[in-house]
């Protein structure tokens, strides 16, 4: 009987502290580390949070802090990592720190949520206020110290070979202007129309001849006849008369004619001429190749006219 009265005490204390560690197996735990509690402005720390409690015993709501907070900014939000071990779940992340203001400065408790699955009262546990120490790089007094020393004056001098190359850029300026002004006058300026080695009424029959040996009317090629027609005949009275009359209108031309000993008909042959030639050229008119031989046999006709005219009213004043 006394034996028996001995072992109650003890079988109710060792239910007892089963009972406790069985409380303390249900309740949630909370860990909150950081690998270094002093850092360098602009340093980095690694502040870790772990929370343990059973399976499918607990609801969790994590805590959320802002980008900054008191001082600290978040360089990286690690993910919460889950890890289950004996039917303990544990939630874990870590947070890369860095601060730019010196000073020690604590990180704040940080809230974590425990609901029950199958009671309605929460438990909030808090994550450890740490404090770091942010400081400047410190002075390394093995170094020597110079006094401040005074404003040193920049003198303002050319580098030589600044001069150098400023130089040879000038002269090989000067050497391209000259060539070019030589370049230019060497260019061959465009022969004026009263300057030929033939007369103008050598040069104007030498031209009709070699328009007939194109033969531009058996291609039926009826425009570029009649127009290098009338340029040829423009440019003989041009250098006949010492005067440009390439640019005028064929009616123009024709008050120019008039104005000379033309007699009326070779003044009509003419002016048949000039008119057919502007119906080619602006009223797309295509004459017949008879009626532009009679053209070109016209227009050589005038001009030795024009050339027995001249010479006789040249000779009669020469006299």
């Amino acid at each position: 009987m006394k034996r028996i009265l001995f072992f109650i005490p003890i079988t109710i204390g060792i239910l007892l502290i089963l009972s406790i560690q069985f409380a303390f197996a249900q309740t949630p735990s909370l860990k909150t580390s950081v690998d270094k509690k002093q850092i360098l402005i602009g340093g980095q720390l690694r502040y870790n949070v772990e929370a343990s409690f059973p399976v499918n015993a607990y609801r969790i709501g994590w805590f959320n802090v802002p980008d900054s907070f008191s001082h600290f900014e978040i360089v990286t939000r690690g993910k919460i990592d889950t890890i289950e071990t004996n039917g303990i779940l544990t939630y874990r992340q870590t947070l890369t720190l860095t601060s730019f203001d010196s000073g020690i400065y604590t990180i704040p408790a940080l809230p974590i949520n425990f609901e029950p699955v199958v009671d309605d009262s929460t438990i909030s546990l808090f994550t450890d206020s740490i404090p770091v120490n942010v400081s400047f790089s410190p002075l390394d007094s093995t170094k020597t110290f110079h006094d401040i020393k005074t404003i040193i004056e920049v003198k303002d001098e050319i580098p030589l070979w600044l001069w150098i190359s400023g130089a040879a850029l000038l002269i090989l300026l000067i050497v391209a202007i000259i060539y070019l002004i030589k370049y230019f006058k060497r260019r061959k300026k465009p022969e004026s129309i009263f300057k030929s080695k033939l007369t103008p009424f050598d040069e104007a029959m030498q031209s009709i001849e070699q328009l007939q040996k194109e033969q531009f009317l058996y291609k039926g090629e009826v425009k570029p006849f009649h127009t290098k027609l009338t340029d040829i005949f423009k440019r003989y009275l041009s250098r006949k008369m010492e005067k440009n009359v390439l640019n005028l209108t064929s009616s123009e031309m024709l008050i120019l004619l008039n104005d000379t000993l033309l007699s009326k008909n070779d003044t009509s042959l003419i002016a048949g001429s000039l008119r057919m030639t502007d119906a080619v050229k602006f009223a797309k008119f295509y004459p017949h190749k008879e009626e532009s031989e009679t053209t070109l046999i016209n227009t050589k006709k005038v001009i030795e006219q024009i050339e027995k005219l001249i010479f006789t009213d040249q000779h009669h004043d020469t006299n």
